[in-house]
């Protein structure tokens, strides 16, 4: 994929786009924290109202063959349990867990225990309280992945469109390597650019790399499979989830503002409220485009090989 300067030299009918505004900037911790925090860090009812249901996913679901959000939810969370081969007993980790309810649903369901990750002080507050209601053996952390350590090995990290928001994502894979026991399993839902040069700037992919504090780095999935591999990773599986999916999210999203505009406004103002409904409304547009894929990727660590190496013979 190209420089970040490179895509700097954004088209859109003569638009100029700033430096804030562009794709793919390198961020100190505190600057990757705090620029997060900036879409996070709103009231926890906002984003409950938001996203609805049970466990208040804040990704694509899967609405084929369900009636209710949380139902949409649940089936997601469940393919993702089947592509992560989860067992009672394994222990997880949900790298950008939110507000703890898919790590509490994963928990509770297959009998796992669970560490989250996130860099929101509400989003850690509103996880704790769901843990303690639902009795589930999860521990949430309020740290970035880089600082975070641990001496016990994890069968199993992953993460739900969240390493958009990684630009150093090659280090990321290195990281769960180090993190993940031999034979343990990093699964990644993303979306993914079909080709380079869609990353170039438009007034849509600006106003939503803003509202994310300008942390977007949308990549190819032919990118993300080098990284993983250079990292040491066996690609396991691929799984594409379809656009139309996330549409079917969006639009219950944006339904479940409109039905609570007053409340929502009251909690965060017309001009956030106003935002967030065109962000909404301008993902609705991307996702029914053909400039993205939307792909759950699984990797393993892969066993120590016992014995000795099988090379080619030279001539």
């Amino acid at each position: 994929m190209s420089q970040p300067d490179e895509h700097a030299k954004g088209r859109d009918r003569g638009a100029v786009f700033t430096q804030k505004q562009q794709l793919y900037q390198p961020l100190t911790v505190e600057e990757d924290r705090q620029r997060t925090n900036t879409h996070y860090e709103q009231p926890v009812e906002f984003f409950y109202t938001l996203t609805g249901g049970d466990w208040n996913v804040y990704s694509a679901n899967i609405w084929t063959g369900s009636e209710t959000q949380t139902q949409s939810q649940e089936r997601k969370l469940d393919l993702l349990a089947e592509l992560m081969e989860l067992r009672p007993g394994m222990r997880i980790m949900d790298v950008g867990c939110g507000w703890g309810g898919p790590l509490v649903y994963l928990s509770t369901k297959y009998g796992v225990r669970g560490v989250g990750l996130t860099l929101s002080s509400l989003q850690k507050a509103a996880a704790d309280e769901r843990i303690a209601a639902r009795g589930a053996d999860v521990t949430i952390v309020e740290s970035h992945w880089k600082d975070y350590e641990d001496d016990e090995p994890f069968d199993v990290i992953y993460t739900d469109e969240v390493i958009v928001h990684f630009h150093d994502l090659g280090d990321y894979f290195k990281k769960v390597y180090g993190l993940l026991r031999d034979g343990g399993v990093m699964l990644n839902k993303e979306l993914h650019l079909v080709h380079g040069r869609h990353s170039e700037m438009t007034r849509a992919m600006s106003f939503i790399n803003e509202i994310f504090g300008s942390t977007g780095n949308y990549r190819t999935l032919a990118e993300e499979l080098t990284l993983a591999g250079e990292a040491g990773f066996d690609v396991a599986a691929i799984r594409q989830m379809p656009l139309k999916e996330y549409q079917k999210t969006v639009d219950s999203w944006m339904a479940n503002m409109k039905a609570n505009r007053a409340r929502l406004e009251e909690l965060v103002g017309r001009d956030t409220f106003r935002r967030f409904l065109t962000y909404l409304q301008l993902c609705h547009h991307i996702h029914g485009g053909t400039r993205m894929t939307l792909d759950l990727v699984v990797c393993r660590k892969p066993m120590p090989v016992a014995g000795p190496a099988l090379v080619a013979k030279s001539n």
